[in-house]
């Protein structure tokens, strides 16, 4: 699964914009945020978070970490992000969001819990899944 979202990744050069492999962030900030968040998150987020840190695809940034305090932290950082979203929408307890679009929002369905170590991907404005794990949600993104 992940050489296959690598080569995806890689062939797409331009239009996706991501950290060179390898210079991902620190599990520190991993353990950090799941604690902030209280959730575990899905594992091939967690290697896409360690070996791409994030980044856009076609322009739409997918949510990563930051590696900045997240009492200070502002933008596509996924703790700043979901903490703003939890406050003012309190039936967001149970989604996480990942990547907003013009027209789309994508979360990680969390009422079920993780499921093979991953969370499904859903679209908010239709409540209908995208895809089974993250891995599945970045190369739809990426091969459209």
């Amino acid at each position: 699964m992940y050489e296959e979202l690598k080569q995806a990744i890689e062939q797409a050069e331009g239009d996706v914009d991501f950290a060179p492999f390898g210079k991902g962030i620190e599990d520190k900030w991993i353990e950090a945020a799941e604690a902030r968040l209280n959730v575990s998150l899905p594992a091939s987020y967690k290697w896409w978070l360690k070996n791409y840190n994030g980044g856009e695809v076609y322009g739409e940034e997918i949510y990563s970490i930051y590696g900045i305090d997240f009492d200070k932290v502002v933008g596509g950082d996924i703790v700043y992000i979901n903490e703003l979203n939890r406050k003012k929408n309190p039936e967001f307890g149970d989604k996480l969001i990942i990547c907003e679009t013009d027209d789309e929002i994508f979360y990680f369905d969390l009422s079920k819990g993780l499921v093979g170590d991953e969370y499904p991907v859903y679209e908010l404005f239709s409540n209908s899944l995208y895809a089974d794990s993250f891995a599945e949600f970045l190369t739809k993104r990426i091969l459209g």
